[in-house]
């Protein structure tokens, strides 16, 4: 069994992804949090599915600009951030690999 580890982080890009949300439209955060936890098994499911960038894969989180960038380890997959894609490219690789 693979163990899904979410990072410091994730968790706080998750908390920030669903109080926008929230401040957008009530409920509107719920409705993401659904997205993500139906997606997170994935990682977890067939991780090596998608391509690997530098270090990290991303998958989409459905109805939402957001992806989840995780990395896949012998024993777990790590996830290092889940971010907004409407950002630069460059931007979010400085952010995944602190360059």
């Amino acid at each position: 069994m693979t163990d899904l580890i979410l990072l410091l982080q994730a968790d706080h890009d998750i908390q920030t992804a669903f109080n926008r949300y929230e401040e957008f439209q009530a409920g509107r955060g719920e409705v993401f949090m659904r997205h993500l936890d139906a997606a997170l098994p994935s990682c977890v499911s067939i991780p090596r599915l998608l391509p690997p960038m530098e270090r990290y894969r991303r998958m989409l989180i459905r109805d939402f600009p957001y992806g989840i960038f995780y990395e896949v380890q012998p024993k777990r997959i790590v996830v290092g951030a889940i971010m907004d894609l409407r950002q630069d490219p460059e931007t979010i690789r400085q952010k995944l690999l602190g360059d």
